[in-house]
């Protein structure tokens, strides 16, 4: 009889063993990459993550999922990095700010006036990606790709064509930007720091009259509705970035970890390719509702230059490493040099 309920006990474990390990994998066995941006649902950044996750999903037989919230559902971009690294979140997409905080030296591609055109920005990005890889490795993040904001123009009340015209102005900054704070220091101008969502009804007091954007953020939040002039060159590249957290990536198959670097990759550069083409639809709509273009000389366009050189100089050795800096002067160099005749 005793031997009974123990062959009885041990079929009955074994059975609820079995069970559990099969209700495991049913419920857990798909790992969920919770995702948090500050991008609106609707927008294309969530078009574009709808996507990856869709084909993410089905490559991966339903083992790899996202699971989104956009509309900074999780906090601005500092509430989001505490909580990748809580282990509440997994993924985020991240403006050049939220990249900063993670990786400072990253902020070298937002320099003011430093790239030329589309072409030195996908050139030196490349040229670079592999050493931000490694640090963001280093930090505990995986960079998935590259998704910028786009160009940034000045947007005034009066025409912005040299440094002492933004002396005379009362100019927004970001709040706790060191690329703002080194840029207006350069120039021996204290500008008034708000948050975004407090630039919209400073401009309409007439609180501040000079802001920077990205035209399509000027069309979104209506800020050129408020001002009557776009500069005619760009003040910066605005950059941006989509990552997972390292021990999130780790756990992955091999299989998995390469189909979600080969789809990322692919789907953020047609995303960023589409933030270029509606940032320049945008600025045509701006100039065509009646912001007027201040063209300037090569003179003037020197002038800024030149005090962009002494931002460059005032960050190095501080934001990013004095030989980060000199690398990617170099990078343009040669590149200007090799098409200097295209």
């Amino acid at each position: 009889m005793k031997r009974y309920f123990k062959h009885i006990y041990i079929l009955t474990f074994t059975n609820a063993l079995l069970y559990l390990l099969i209700f495991s994998n049913i419920c857990y066995g798909k790992t969920i990459i919770r995702f948090a941006t500050i991008a609106p649902e609707g927008s294309a950044w969530m078009e574009t993550m709808h996507t990856i996750d869709k084909e993410l999903n089905e490559q991966s037989g339903g083992e790899v999922a996202f699971k989104f919230y956009p509309n900074m559902s999780m906090g601005d971009e500092k509430d989001v990095i505490r909580k990748m690294r809580l282990g509440q979140l997994n993924g985020a997409g991240f403006t050049g700010n939220g990249l900063g905080e993670i990786l400072p030296e990253l902020r070298i591609l937002e320099l003011p006036y430093i790239f030329n055109n589309e072409a030195e920005i996908d050139y030196a990005v490349s040229e670079l990606t592999p050493y931000f890889e490694k640090k963001l490795v280093d930090r505990g993040f995986v960079l998935l790709g590259w998704a910028d904001v786009g160009w940034v123009y000045f947007l005034s009340n009066q025409p912005v064509l040299k440094p002492n015209d933004l002396k005379k102005q009362k100019v927004w900054s970001w709040a706790g930007d060191p690329l703002a704070d080194a840029f207006f220091k350069e120039l021996d101008k204290t500008p008034i720091q708000l948050s975004i969502t407090d630039v919209h009804m400073s401009l309409q007091t007439g609180l501040i009259n000079t802001v920077y954007c990205s035209p399509l953020a000027a069309l979104v939040m209506q800020w050129f509705t408020k001002v009557k002039y776009i500069s005619d060159i760009p003040f910066t590249n605005a950059i941006g970035a989509v990552l997972i957290d390292r021990k999130t990536f780790d756990k992955l198959d091999y299989d998995h970890q390469t189909f979600l670097l080969e789809i990322s990759s692919k789907y953020l550069r047609q995303l960023l390719l589409k933030s270029r083409k509606d940032n320049n639809e945008a600025y045509q709509y701006l100039t065509q509702e009646g912001l007027e273009v201040t063209i300037s000389t090569d003179e003037q366009r020197k002038a800024m230059r030149k005090v962009s050189i002494g931002v460059y100089n005032r960050l190095a050795d501080d934001l990013y490493p004095r030989e980060l800096l000199e690398q990617l002067l170099l990078i343009l160099k040669d590149y200007r040099i090799k098409n200097a005749h295209k």
